[in-house]
């Protein structure tokens, strides 16, 4: 049975999963405390998360989402996107997301926002690889809120 549980405490015991999207363990860390995060369990197995941070500008973005390498493709990080999008539907006019791999992301309703150029060779001490191919800019990506129905 699939659930979505809010963890509230000791964020860093999923820290295997966070790392999954964001292999940079400080990076994380200016985040997480501040963030809500959510979990999506299959039968009381942990297999994807998202961490939500609200932004300056009133939108909410999602900083880090990961699903378990043994339940990827499955469509557990798209079932999670959704809930967060009927969770801050009424409380946020968009959900954004910064990513090298903007194509997930738009096939679930996500449109290009603006770039920060270089951002993972200015962030990061080490080359990320995702894909095969290295990560230089980071691709914001928006998603219009308005007229979903909000979950309570």
């Amino acid at each position: 049975m699939r659930r979505i549980e809010k963890i509230e405490g000791d964020k860093k015991r999923f820290l295997d999963l966070l790392l999954d999207a964001d292999p940079y363990e400080p990076m994380v860390d200016r985040y997480l405390d501040a963030g809500e995060m959510f979990v999506l369990y299959e039968d009381d197995v942990p297999v994807c998360e998202a961490v939500m941070l609200k932004r300056g500008d009133g939108g909410m973005e999602i900083k880090n989402l990961a699903t378990a390498p043994a339940f990827q493709r499955r469509g557990y990080a798209r079932t999670l996107v959704e809930a967060m999008a009927r969770r801050y539907a009424g409380k946020s006019r968009y959900l954004y997301v910064g990513t090298s791999n903007p194509a997930v992301y738009q096939a679930m309703g996500f449109e290009y926002a603006y770039t920060v150029p270089n951002f993972f060779l200015d962030h990061y001490p080490e080359p990320i690889i995702d894909q095969g191919e290295q990560c230089v800019d980071m691709i914001y990506l928006r998603r219009d809120l308005n007229g979903m129905k909000e979950e309570r």
